[in-house]
């Protein structure tokens, strides 16, 4: 049985497959549930992608297992000061499990409802996996708790050491890799970066760079850190500089869709990358991916392509590529140059042999759930 949480709804249903809601739950269409969730659903826009009658579910069974733990008074206050932040509704999971009586509980590193869904299987034995999704630096401080989850399935070795340092057992952290990712390994994806590099004129002996930008905001939104705006800009213009200078390289310059920048045009061997552009096929297309913290530099190492992460950014510590095995760090911009020029680049276009893991992932994780349901078929 799947529980489709948020957006996942309209996304099974267009794949096909059967789920569950919120509003399948119990005590979903109770007179309280329905009178909490009409109240914190009132100022909601209307015609999002999840139905209004799936959000009052979720926020009146929520808000209701808030005023279970904690009463009305105390209830409106964590509400008024966190919102949703507030809901860990472990008691409602427990009375659902105790009804459905599964073998085993699936859910990733999300707080709040999957949270809540791994702790209710703790407290009743059911065997659990939290499915790691990146790195989890934020929800380690949860997911370490003894006892938390009968697996814990995470990227790669780098982040499993992290995992391992906080306290969880060895035999409880899997390297599984993550099989939202696959995509990125598919013979068609890498027959596209080789028709796009063909079509943009790419030769074999040049080496092509893939600065992927990102915004850079003056203040942390969650943390107080101070950021500075230009950073994406000087990164940009020593790219520039460093291919004005050597021949046998070309830059491609990816924008943010959030940034409002005007693409300098004009320099040979420098060419914009419009947000429309097929990212996994140009990940398979270029040589060498730059970041800040951006995404794209985890899919550039999954795809095999080698990463230059710079520090300095606002963001550098929620995305730390480098301590994670993703990327090689460069301190400051200024030194792209000698980091360009010191890196051995593969010989050809094919990804990494190493990368083994995250093709696999799907695999691995089955693998996984079957060893924990094992026990329970004999």
């Amino acid at each position: 049985m799947v529980l489709a949480l948020t957006t996942a709804g309209p996304y099974l249903e267009r794949a096909g497959i059967d789920y569950v809601s919120y509003r399948d739950l119990p005590d979903a269409n109770s007179e309280d549930v329905l009178a909490y969730g009409r109240r914190l659903t009132a100022g909601m826009p209307a015609g999002g992608e999840v139905p209004l009658a799936e959000s009052i579910a979720y926020m009146g069974l929520n808000y209701r297992e808030l005023v279970a733990c904690h009463g009305s008074e105390a209830a409106a206050q964590l509400y008024a000061s966190k919102g949703r932040q507030a809901f860990l509704p472990i008691g409602l999971f427990e009375r659902w499990f105790a009804q459905l009586r599964p073998s085993l509980v699936v859910a990733t590193n999300s707080p709040r409802s999957e949270q809540a869904a791994l702790e209710a299987a703790a407290r009743l034995g059911i065997a659990s996996i939290c499915a790691v999704d990146i790195f989890g630096l934020q929800e380690i401080q949860w997911i370490r708790k003894p006892g938390y989850a009968s697996r814990i399935c995470v990227l790669n070795e780098q982040v499993r050491e992290m995992f391992l340092a906080q306290g969880c057992l060895p035999e409880q952290v899997v390297v599984t890799g993550n099989p939202a990712f696959e995509r990125l390994q598919l013979e068609a994806a890498r027959a596209a970066g080789h028709s796009l590099r063909a079509s943009k004129g790419w030769t074999a002996d040049e080496t092509v760079l893939l600065w992927a930008s990102q915004v850079e905001p003056e203040q942390h939104p969650f943390a107080d850190r101070k950021g500075d705006p230009t950073l994406p800009r000087r990164i940009e213009a020593s790219l520039r500089r460093f291919v004005a200078q050597n021949s046998g390289y070309r830059l491609v310059v990816r924008y943010h869709p959030s940034e409002r920048v005007e693409f300098e045009q004009g320099q040979e061997r420098v060419e914009l990358s419009r947000v429309g552009e097929d990212l996994v096929a140009l990940l398979h297309a270029v040589n060498v991916v730059i970041v800040m913290s951006s995404t794209v530099g985890l899919e550039a190492h999954l795809v095999g392509r080698p990463v230059l992460s710079v520090s300095g950014s606002i963001f550098t510590d929620d995305a730390p590529y480098a301590r994670m095995g993703i990327a090689t760090d460069v301190p400051s911009a200024d030194l792209l140059e000698a980091a360009l020029l010191s890196m051995n680049l593969p010989t050809s276009q094919a990804s990494r042999s190493e990368d083994t893991v995250a093709m696999s992932a799907t695999d691995n994780l089955v693998g996984v759930i079957e060893s924990l349901l094992e026990p329970v078929s004999r």
